[in-house]
């Protein structure tokens, strides 16, 4: 079996250098690595992660890899189009804009090969990530933080893709030693504890509901510290309005980061108790010997930095901040951990197969296709073909139309 793995990953390095080396692969990468220099565009992805380490932590080399480019952009659409036609521009033959697998995402292919895939981020988003970019030879890469919580997102779904976790989870420790998560203690915001008689009462629901203790809760049984307000907790749909009837409840609809949220205030309306969040996949957790179930620290985390870029105010940020750093060292020394398992199999919320997402996408194809003119329908199912000259004409009219669509419009909002 030795002999075989290593002919395989000879094989794979020799075709992975082969394409590497192709002359149309190397024209296609430039047109995209110059549109990335010269447009507010943002890299993401394994690639971004690459760019941010130190030379001798880099697990890409360009002499054998293709580089995979995944990109937000706030117009997707028409940014695709600008590539294929520069690729068209340079001699590239079939060229073509596809919509990708997840909504939102469009890829841009260059002689059968995919070479760029660009994704939809709601404005507010992007800014925010705009603004924390780091700059690599002109190229903006989203910042640490942002990549920090897409890989603890990934290693927060055990019914995940689990095959990837072991790459992930070797790329996460490169990049928290490359850049550490650092907080200013003084600018942390302080939380009231709760009672005796309060952390009582939680622990009963906690006992008797399916739900998981998150986000500050679960980062203080993680550290050992006292329970404060706002209890965080997460949940299915139907249990948070169950649980909620009747009390009075703010209710923050789900963005590009953050899922669905409900915060529960007290009698004067003024404070919250409770924060809900909405599960969208299945989060692993612990469950402790009283019943109680606690959000794994990649779950946490998760949530963490995803609420860093949702708008929240600047000095939660700078407490939650705190806490993350905390707890990414504590992830990193499995003798001090209260959960010897960092990723626990067991997890709460339903996980969209890639059967679910292609059995969605069609059923939104069918409802949107019926007005294949439609923003709704361009948002997630726009294609171009700068060889046909009609393909052309409708891509310049979708652009328009898409550009005249207000943010509020957006069936994204």
């Amino acid at each position: 079996m030795e002999e075989l793995a290593k002919i395989v990953e000879d094989l794979e390095d020799a075709n992975n250098r082969e394409a590497a080396a192709d002359p149309a692969i190397k024209t296609s990468l430039g047109v995209v690595e110059a549109f990335l220099k010269t447009h507010p565009v943002l890299c993401y992805g394994g690639t971004a992660i690459n760019a941010l380490l130190p030379k001798k932590d880099r697990f890409y080399d360009p002499e054998v890899e293709v580089p995979d480019y995944d990109f937000f952009s706030k117009t997707p659409q028409a940014h695709s189009v600008m590539i294929a036609n520069q690729l068209v521009k340079h001699g590239i033959k079939e060229v073509e804009v596809k919509p990708g697998m997840h909504l939102g995402t469009f890829k841009v292919f260059a002689d059968y090969t995919g070479v760029a895939d660009i994704t939809s981020l709601t404005p507010e988003v992007f800014d925010r990530l705009w603004g924390q970019a780091e700059v690599r030879n002109g190229i903006h890469f989203v910042p640490p933080n942002f990549l920090r919580m897409s890989m603890y997102l990934e290693l927060s779904r055990p019914r995940g893709d689990v095959s990837r976790w072991e790459k992930v989870y070797k790329r996460l420790t490169l990049l928290n030693a490359a850049h550490p998560v650092t907080c200013k203690k003084e600018e942390g915001q302080t939380h009231d504890t709760l009672t005796a008689k309060q952390q009582k009462g939680v622990i009963e629901m906690l006992k008797n509901e399916p739900i998981v203790l998150l986000s500050v809760s679960a980062a203080e049984i993680h550290l050992g510290k006292k329970w404060t307000t706002p209890i965080g907790l997460l949940a299915e749909r139907e249990t948070i309005e169950a649980l909620t009837k009747g009390q009075k409840v703010v209710v923050h609809e789900e963005n590009d980061i953050l899922p669905r949220r409900t915060m529960v205030m007290d009698e004067e309306g003024k404070k919250s108790m409770f924060r809900f969040y909405e599960t969208t996949a299945c989060h692993s957790y612990h469950e402790m010997k009283n019943g109680v179930r606690v959000a794994s620290i990649p779950t946490t985390l998760q949530f963490f930095f995803a609420y860093m870029y949702s708008g929240a105010d600047e000095s939660n940020i700078a407490s939650v901040l705190c806490i993350a750093q905390r707890l990414v060292d504590l992830a990193n020394s499995k003798p001090s951990r209260r959960f010897e398992i960092l990723t626990p199999k067991e997890c709460l919320g339903d996980q969209e197969t890639l059967t679910d997402m292609k059995k969605n996408k069609a059923k939104l194809y069918a409802d949107l296709g019926k007005d294949k003119s439609s923003p709704e329908y361009l948002e997630y199912f726009f294609t171009y073909d700068p060889s046909d000259a009609a393909s052309k004409k409708k891509a310049k009219a979708a652009i328009k139309k898409l550009k005249d669509v207000k943010p509020e419009e957006s069936s994204r909002s």
